[in-house]
């Protein structure tokens, strides 16, 4: 029986494994199959490779801030030397692209992070602490797990355009 569950085990193990398995990325797009326009490939898959921009592997929503008019939101499909595939947006140059950055996340969930380590203490002294005090560490640290959270930000710029060099002059009377 002993053996049974190691193997059994080790399977389990090695399967995980083999799940984590990182598929290959192409650098470029693919030119060797069949013309574009004849291809299978959707739509949006089809405009990306003919723009020659490549796929992007995080699939998060960005907030691609423009030089003229509102800021986008939207996921990032791919992204090529000279443009950009937006869901909902097709293709935009990248010459009218300010910054293309990652939304902050709230700082909710650190608070409900925090509420839970405060919680922990009620696991551990159940029957013997007072719901006074209780209540008073799970709103401690609840707090500071939200401040923490607000502190770190976690947004992300993943594209930036330098702003071009210029001199001017001012006079004012």
């Amino acid at each position: 029986m002993r053996v049974l569950l190691t193997i059994g085990l080790l399977l389990g193990v090695a399967a995980s494994a083999f799940a984590q398995r990182v598929p290959e990325v192409r650098l470029k797009p693919d030119t060797t199959t069949a013309p574009i326009a004849e291809s299978t490939l959707p739509r949006q898959s089809r405009v990306a490779a003919e723009a020659g921009c490549w796929p992007v592997t995080s699939r998060e929503r960005v907030v691609v801030t423009m030089d003229t008019g509102p800021a986008r939101t939207g996921t990032l499909l791919c992204m090529g030397p000279e443009e950009i595939m937006l869901t909902g947006s097709g293709p935009l140059p990248l010459s009218t692209i300010r910054q293309i950055a990652r939304p902050r996340d709230s700082a909710f969930d650190g608070v409900l992070k925090g509420a839970a380590v405060g919680l922990v203490i009620l696991v551990f002294c159940a029957p013997d602490c007072p719901g006074e005090y209780v209540i008073r560490s799970t709103i401690g640290y609840a707090l500071i797990g939200g401040a923490i959270d607000a502190a770190q930000g976690n947004n992300k710029t993943i594209y930036r355009r330098e702003p071009a060099a210029a001199v001017a002059w001012r006079v004012r009377f």
